[in-house]
């Protein structure tokens, strides 16, 4: 192509991403937030395709949410939606439709956005959302899925599972049940629409997940996908690189106030070069090297709706038989501590973690969405257990013990997320690798020692080295202020969220009720 021909080629695509809503502005924005100049020929040939078909285009811009956002979060929604530090969602903010309805009440609901880009949306019924570009390095997963973030209406009272909440865990029934703060004829949902677009998924089609180009579609309209698709095949893409997530006809899609709210999330978890400054993940993280536009066709074509979730099936290896052996090492921590039991195995020194996606919470996102429950940013590709709220300002230190379900079959990766409650914050993660081998201590009294891992919770883990054999986490008061009475309203308690993600040889988290519920032991400081 000779000089002239390349320069009217470029000033095409510039006056396309102009009446597309693309702006060249490079103002003070925050870094990960300005978009890259248009001179990647993909970004270009796919919004050539669209446009030419007489679509609408717009295109926002991506960033990560960290706990720097949680102040500003909290302020608007009076949560930080249990956030893993170690691992910031990745999402983005996109320029409204002039006749979409923004909510002032959850402006900045996911942390401070640009001017003229909002972080939640609404989905006019023959929309798309197209996000594409260069996936993450190798990790132990990532994932990415639509979210429904608020709805107009009120939760079931007379539901099981608010009945179950209120009668056994009140404190917290204001997180799973709750109004959008400054707006009460909303309520919060935050609840998956299905099935997301994950590690798993995405290598079975494409042939490999990571350092790849990909692009996901996310629409509640046959014909968009259909159409969106043609155009990314007249750019030339292979149609093994795309991937579509439906939106489902139980949501309100349209513009005016009264449709749902929804929200994107990318999740992308323990890099394989360990996530360290200059790492290759660390430099991904920073540049985020994602696009996303919106899709709309405003023809008179009616609108062609997918029908209600079908959730994949999921499976796990059967934890039971393991049940002794945990019980043993319980009790044998109990022992080294010096406290007495009432039963001969300690069961009267260990609570059970609480599972979340079994009956009665049933946080799963189309049950949450059919009862008004604030789902939390659920995800089918891992399992919830939880410990009720406790302190570490009474004299007390905590361990953790449980199944690793690395180990077991269970998990391609696991975390142990530590829980600000009153912020609904995540303050630290201790994961798998961390959590290997941290019960061999106790091998004498275990059958099967490495499926296990013990870990402990303390103020100050340096006074109770000799009692944890360094596994241990400490938890400082700048992560978790001071607090020794449960009752008073300005207390912070801790919360501990066991997740597992993707059983080993499937797409999704292990099935919950196969697992063994970690014990959370109490334990006297000497």
């Amino acid at each position: 192509m000779n000089v002239p021909a390349r320069a009217r080629l470029f000033s095409i695509v510039l006056v396309l991403l102009a009446a597309t809503g693309w702006s060249s502005d490079c103002g003070a924005a925050p870094k990960n937030q300005e978009p890259p100049l248009p001179s990647d020929r993909t970004i270009n040939r796919v919004i050539e395709a669209l446009a030419s078909r007489g679509f609408g285009v717009s295109r926002g811009y991506f960033r990560l949410y960290t706990q720097d956002d949680c102040p500003v979060s909290f302020e608007v929604m009076r949560s930080c939606y249990g956030n893993n530090p170690a691992a910031p969602y990745v999402l983005f903010a996109v320029p409204p439709w002039p006749d979409e309805f923004l909510d002032p009440a959850t402006v900045n609901a996911m942390g401070q956005v640009r001017q003229g880009y909002t972080g939640t949306y609404r989905l006019d019924p023959k929309e798309a959302i197209l996000v594409f570009g260069q996936m993450p390095p190798p990790a132990a997963y990532f994932g990415l899925q639509t979210y429904l973030f608020t709805r107009e209406g009120t939760f079931d009272t007379g539901s099981d599972t608010y009945r179950w909440i209120a009668a056994h865990l009140p404190k917290t029934l204001d997180a799973f049940f709750s109004p959008v703060p400054h707006n009460p004829d909303r309520i919060q949902m935050f609840a998956s629409i299905g099935n997301s677009n994950n590690t798993v998924i995405v290598k079975e089609q494409a042939g490999s997940a990571f350092n790849q180009e990909r692009f996901f579609i996310s629409t509640p309209d046959q014909g968009m996908d259909a159409a969106v698709r043609s155009a990314l095949a007249a750019a030339s893409i292979d149609p093994r690189q795309i991937f579509t997530e439906p939106v489902p006809s139980t949501m309100k899609v349209g513009l005016d106030a009264a449709a749902d709210e929804f929200l994107f999330v990318m999740r992308y978890a323990m890099p394989n070069d360990g996530g360290g400054t200059g790492s290759s993940s660390a430099r991904w993280r920073d540049e985020l090297p994602l696009t996303v536009l919106r899709v709309r066709d405003t023809s008179g074509r009616p609108a062609q709706p997918y029908g209600p979730p079908v959730l994949d099936e999921r499976t796990a290896v059967d934890e039971s038989l393991l049940a002794a052996d945990l019980m043993k090492l319980v009790a044998a921590v109990n022992e080294r501590w010096g406290q007495s039991c009432v039963t001969g195995d300690c069961s009267d020194r260990a609570i059970d973690f609480l599972d979340l996606q079994g009956s009665p919470v049933n946080l799963v996102g189309p049950e949450c969405t059919e009862i008004g429950m604030n789902c939390i940013g659920d995800s089918q590709d891992t399992s919830y257990l939880m410990t009720p709220d406790f302190l570490l300002d009474n004299g007390y230190a905590y361990a953790l013990a449980g199944t690793l379900g690395t180990r077991t079959g269970n998990a391609t990766y696991v975390g142990l997320s530590i829980n600000d409650s009153y912020l609904i914050e995540g303050v630290a993660n201790i994961d798998s690798d961390r959590l290997r081998n941290t019960a061999g201590a106790y091998a004498a009294h275990l059958t099967n020692p490495s499926k296990f891992y013990l870990y402990y919770l303390a103020r100050d883990c340096a006074a109770i080295d000799g009692l944890t054999d360094g596994n241990c986490f400490t938890v400082s008061t700048q992560q978790l202020p001071v607090c020794s009475d449960l009752d008073s309203s300005d207390c912070h308690p801790l919360k501990v969220i066991q997740r597992e993600y993707v059983s080993k040889g499937t797409a999704r988290g292990p099935d919950s009720t196969l697992l063994l519920p970690p014990k959370l032991i109490r334990l006297k400081l000497p």
